[in-house]
């Protein structure tokens, strides 16, 4: 598409966006109830529990107060049918988020989860994703935290307060083979950033009209910008580049939440993407309500733009998804509510058919400090903000492209206390294993990008 093209549709989106926030249900009408004696949730892991019910036999409303937000927001958790707090039977869990505007009831209303996951042995936890249904956090933590809506720190939430949170209260499987993520729309591109910046996080994740890609095209990136800049402006009342900076100071902040720029993280992922081309479908009513199905058309048909993208990128990487494009269909709840259940059945199987971690890890990411597949990385450099790529990581070594004084922390699979020889480039080193059976290896490489192999070698390492 020509820039001047996706100018005027990521222009119309925004103001669509803005406009029309309508496309969330209103709130459930149902009363709760007291929640039931022996499902208790406590508060832990940043999350302060402030009231929880229940509604209907298997779903609780909890309202929370994260540390990394600054409002209270609200969490439905849809538990399996006949789930037992006290049972040993432990289950797996679907992060399932809404889109722009959305509360964490979308879902379980008009998207009909309680419906479409009652045949299958399955958590599923829906959040808000902004505060009283605005715009959205685009689940990052913000560049700019002082804004009116207070800190937003959306991806610490998410990753580490509501997970944990979640793990500890629930008879979930705790790890990422029991852990996929999904999501509509802002949530689609949510559920694709959350599993390329924590792989490790999520066996499976899935898009439902989302936009999986925000920056690395040209096209592509005007019109998320825009739209971006126009749910900030429009629904949250802040600046447009509240979330993520200005593109002329903070591009590299752009790529490294833009997960057609992190690919290469989710090869041990899952995917599974569904997406229309705008045009009125079977569920629309163009004649009757044509103002909203032009408006949804769009919006859709720009998102389309994004995930087709996004896939062109995957398969050139020599990655697969399974990608459910049903042609005409527009951004409106019948087709999300049709994704889910057709997602529903490929994830239970993934989930019974867990693919294992990597045996040679690989990540990239521009933070300073991160941990992914047991590696620990940290650097002093000069930009604060900068890819670097962990490659073929096993126990006998790495290869790290990056710059700075980096140190590299292993996995724990060594001998506490052993001595092994660490080769950095030409040059050798003993490294002493911690007491945690962690080799910390100490990687200088200077004021530019450059990449070396780390070699290990050494007393037998102990079985991970």
């Amino acid at each position: 598409m020509a820039v001047r093209s996706s100018l005027a549709l990521g222009a119309l989106l925004a103001l669509l966006a803005v406009a029309l926030p309508g496309v969330s249900p209103r709130a459930d009408a149902s009363g709760p109830v007291p929640v039931n004696q022996g499902v208790v949730l406590h508060s832990g892991h940043g999350v302060t529990v402030i009231s929880v019910e229940r509604i209907g036999s298997r779903q609780l409303l909890a309202t929370i107060r994260p540390k990394a937000l600054a409002r209270p927001i609200t969490v439905r958790i849809l538990l399996p049918v006949g789930y037992q707090a006290d049972s040993p039977r432990r289950y797996p869990v679907l992060y399932l988020y809404p889109g722009t505007s959305g509360h964490s009831y979308d879902w379980m209303t008009v998207g009909r989860a309680p419906q479409a996951t009652r045949p299958f042995g399955l958590i599923t936890v829906s959040s808000d994703i902004g505060f009283d249904g605005d715009g959205g956090g685009w689940f990052t933590n913000w560049v700019n935290q002082k804004t009116m809506l207070g800190p937003s720190q959306w991806e610490t939430y998410d990753i580490h307060e509501l997970i944990p949170w979640i793990d500890s209260n629930l008879a979930t499987i705790r790890s990422r083979d029991g852990r996929a993520v999904a999501g509509l729309s802002q949530g689609g591109y949510g559920s694709t950033e959350l599993a390329a910046r924590h792989p490790d996080r999520f066996t499976e994740l899935a898009s439902f009209s989302g936009a999986p890609e925000i920056e690395r095209d040209v096209p592509v990136r005007v019109g998320a910008a825009l739209v971006i800049g126009g749910t900030m402006v429009g629904l949250n009342g802040v600046g447009p580049n509240a979330p993520f900076g200005p593109h002329g100071s903070d591009e590299i902040n752009w790529r490294g939440h833009d997960p057609a720029e992190l690919i290469p993280n989710l090869r041990p992922v899952g995917m599974w993407f569904a997406t229309a081309d705008g045009f009125p479908g079977k569920y629309d009513d163009p004649v009757t309500r044509p103002g909203e199905a032009i408006g949804a058309g769009i919006i859709e048909s720009l998102t389309h733009i994004s995930t087709d993208t996004f896939l062109m990128h995957l398969r050139r990487a020599g990655l697969s998804a399974v990608v459910y494009d049903y042609g005409t269909g527009t951004h409106t709840w019948p087709y999300w509510a049709r994704d889910l259940r057709r997602f529903l059945p490929v994830l239970m199987r993934r989930f019974a058919h867990p693919v294992a971690a990597p045996a040679r890890a690989q990540y990239m990411s521009i933070e300073p400090t991160w941990r992914q597949w047991g590696w620990w990385f940290r650097a002093r450099r000069s930009q604060r903000l900068q890819f670097a790529m962990l490659r073929d990581a096993t126990g006998s070594g790495f290869v790290l492209r990056a710059s700075g004084d980096d140190v590299m922390t292993t996995p724990a699979t060594y001998q506490p206390g052993a001595v092994y020889q660490v080769r950095v480039g030409p040059r050798d080193r003993q490294v002493r294993a911690l007491r945690s059976g962690r080799l910390r290896i100490a990687v200088p490489l200077g004021p530019t990008v450059r990449e070396v192999r780390v070699r290990i070698a050494g007393p037998a390492r102990l079985e991970p």
